[in-house]
């Protein structure tokens, strides 16, 4: 699959104009379900091509700040409409908030992102579990380690078969252990690779969807993340997570691109 993120990038840029105009707070929750979760496509694809093609971190930054943000509007929004968030597994912006270093945006998008698993969407339990345990890391609760231990016992059960790295991952970090995190990290990384490349080969893959996560790997920046935060460090270079998108850079989300949705 070949992506020409030039062309990518104007279409995002043309494609946000339409859609941040039409989005408005009275609109159904499936139109703001839908439209926000365009916008925050195309931002991603922006801060991505603005990486890949230009160099450029700091709009990289920007513009997952930009899509975390309008993601955490959609969320209070719905909460204060007494309406069910998105399933759990929608958890594109909260990564990219988190790989931006946006750590307050985060704990506000997980204040309101779903707590139930939605099977009615095409939610896998397994991928539900894994998606909570990872806002647990993200912004702990207050019970501590008693909910993360039950939180990790779900996901045991759930995911045995489907998500051995990750458990090992989170044991790791939470033991500090940097050699069994780096460990866990590059296995989990290398079956994220097989399942790009086999998206990046199959004629069936909607190229826009995919287009800022083809290079890019917002949840190995996550982790990478929350083991700088849990004092792990590493500088290897790991495929999907260009040296770029780790620099510690504070880039201050603007007011001037965002949905308009009460704040």
């Amino acid at each position: 699959m070949e992506l020409d993120f030039r062309s990518l990038r104007e279409d995002s840029a043309l494609a946000l104009e339409l859609l941040l105009g039409r989005i408005h707070p009275e609109a159904s929750r499936e139109e703001l379900v839908r439209d926000v979760a365009a916008v925050c496509l195309r931002f991603h694809t922006l801060g991505v091509a603005s990486l890949l093609v230009d160099g450029y971190a700091k709009d990289f930054f920007l513009n997952l700040g930009r899509a975390g943000e309008s993601w955490r509007r959609l969320l209070a929004l719905l909460r204060s409409r007494g309406e069910s968030p998105p399933p759990a597994t929608w958890q594109e912006p909260l990564l990219g908030a988190v790989a931006a270093g946006h750590w307050e945006l985060a704990r506000r998008i997980v204040q309101d992102s779903a707590t139930q698993w939605q099977p009615e969407a095409d939610e896998y339990e397994d991928d539900f579990d894994w998606a909570v345990l990872l806002r647990e890391f993200i912004a702990p609760r207050e019970e501590g380690p008693e909910r993360t231990d039950a939180l990790v016992a779900r996901l045991e059960r759930s995911g045995a078969d489907t998500c051995a790295e990750r458990l090992a991952l989170v044991e790791a970090l939470r033991k500090r252990d940097a050699h069994a995190f780096f460990e866990a990290f590059e296995a989990t990384r290398l079956e994220h690779g097989r399942q790009t490349e086999k998206l990046a080969n199959s004629f069936t893959t909607d190229v826009e969807r995919f287009a800022p996560h083809r290079y890019v790997w917002f949840e190995g920046i996550a982790l990478l993340r929350l083991g700088e935060r849990a004092g792990l460090q590493s500088h290897d270079r790991y495929l999907y997570c260009p040296p770029l998108a780790r620099v510690r850079m504070d880039v201050p989300i603007d007011e001037d691109w965002l949905v308009r949705l009460p704040v």
